[in-house]
């Protein structure tokens, strides 16, 4: 898709309120949620994960299959070609054998397959967190650029008017050269700042077109909201992590690894198996049977046991380093989100008066009113119009920072991202 980035032109005298993301982005811009949903459909990292489960399935199915019969057909004191035929009976005997090593064995290996499954799908879940925090990080990284940008032409064209103005005084005669050769530098000095922001949203967006399976070229804007996301509540259950995929996974891992070394115990006693037949000799048919089992003088699978019994414990240890992990996690991104909440919260509060975006406005419109009147020097109209800029970009970055953290302690609590975003953000009262 392409979509023609979207200039935004900005008037000598700003609106007192902030500018919105319904006001500046075209119905087509790219949401948090669609780049979510963009990355569950057809990310390719994912697909992996999942085609490993599939895997795992296909073990399971092997696990708990059993051997195979054995058939075998002999036939004694028949004669050599061209020879007399012996003056014995001819005998003939098919046999049958059922190998029970895999019967015995089938519960451990059944379990330990299960296990794997269930790692493995928990692995995919740890994988589409990965990837969707990572996307996260994108989409919020081209969304500042997109202010960045904005503020940057914002200025540039509200600076371009103070140029127009000063040189209008100067034929006039009313007015210094100075002022209009100041204000045309720091014209040009916007201009370049519009330059390199322009360049960091280039690659923000290609950044983004990863997670969107869309060509690195593609145009597009992002729709990120002017408002903080609610703030969700961290139960103490959540505060262990048991739901964290990945904690799970190293949990089943645990699981498994135990199978594994019932497995190999059992693997002591190999090749047993059980034999029925039948036997044909001078017109006389019998039945055969028999057993058949090695003596276990040596264990031969001494090693195995204590290589399974290692890999267990080596699973245990990842288990306790990954819930140590998932617990500083939870508890340093609920802090971080708590935080940010809070600052954004005063930030995008008007309810006592302007807001802070609105007050960097009107201190701009004051300062220039200020300036036309004779009243203040041309450098307090450019210092408040650097002001103006740098408080809009301030703004959306702890905004967008608080956006980031609620994503994050989401993850960090085991939340599924795409299904938790809408309810979190309708609770803020926008959407994601």
């Amino acid at each position: 898709m392409r979509i023609p980035l979207l200039v935004l032109g900005a008037a000598v005298t700003a609106a007192t309120r902030p500018l919105s993301a319904q006001d500046t982005l075209s119905p087509q811009s790219v949401t948090l949620v669609q780049v979510l949903d963009s990355v569950a459909a057809r990310y390719p990292a994912l697909e992996a994960a999942r085609a490993r489960v599939r895997a795992a399935r296909g073990s399971r199915s092997t696990a708990g299959t059993l051997g195979n019969p054995i058939l075998m057909y002999d036939v004694e004191n028949a004669p050599l070609p061209g020879r007399a035929p012996p003056p014995m009976d001819r005998e003939v005997m098919f046999t049958a054998m059922l190998p029970l090593e895999p019967l015995y064995q089938r519960w451990s290996r059944v379990n330990g397959a299960n296990a794997e499954i269930r790692a493995a799908e928990a692995d995919t879940q740890a994988e589409r967190q990965r990837i969707g925090i990572d996307a996260t990080r994108a989409f919020y990284r081209m969304a500042r650029a997109q202010v960045a940008l904005e503020a940057a032409r914002d200025l540039k064209t509200w600076l371009d008017s103070v140029v127009a103005y000063n040189r209008a005084r100067v034929k006039e005669g009313v007015a210094a050269e100075a002022d209009l050769i100041r204000s045309e530098l720091e014209r040009d000095r916007a201009d370049v700042e519009a330059t390199m922001q322009e360049a960091d949203f280039a690659r923000a967006r290609a950044d983004l077109t990863v997670f969107l399976n869309a060509q690195p070229d593609a145009q597009f804007l992002v729709a990120a909201r002017d408002a903080p996301f609610a703030l969700p509540d961290v139960s103490p259950t959540a505060r262990t992590g048991s739901a964290r995929p990945d904690i799970r996974a190293a949990r089943d891992r645990v699981a498994a690894a135990g199978s594994g070394v019932t497995t190999e115990r059992t693997s002591l006693i190999r090749q047993l198996g059980i034999t029925v037949g039948t036997k044909r000799s001078a017109g006389t048919t019998s039945l055969m049977a028999g057993i058949s089992m090695p003596f276990p003088l040596f264990d031969q699978n001494r090693g195995a046991i204590a290589r399974a019994a290692a890999e267990r414990d080596a699973a245990g240890f990842d288990l306790a380093a990954q819930e140590r992990i998932g617990r500083a996690e939870i508890v340093g991104s609920a802090e971080a989100a708590r935080l940010l909440t809070e600052r954004a919260g005063v930030l995008a509060d008007a309810s006592r008066g302007q807001g802070y975006l609105a007050r960097a406005d009107e201190a701009r419109r004051i300062a220039l009113g200020a300036y036309r009147e004779g009243a203040v020097p041309l450098i307090q109209v450019i210092d408040a119009a650097r002001a103006w800029g740098e408080a809009r970009v301030a703004f959306y970055q702890i905004l967008y920072a608080q956006h980031e953290s609620v994503v994050g302690l989401l993850v960090a609590e085991g939340v599924d991202i795409s299904s938790a975003l809408p309810s979190l953000a309708l609770a803020a009262g926008v959407r994601p």
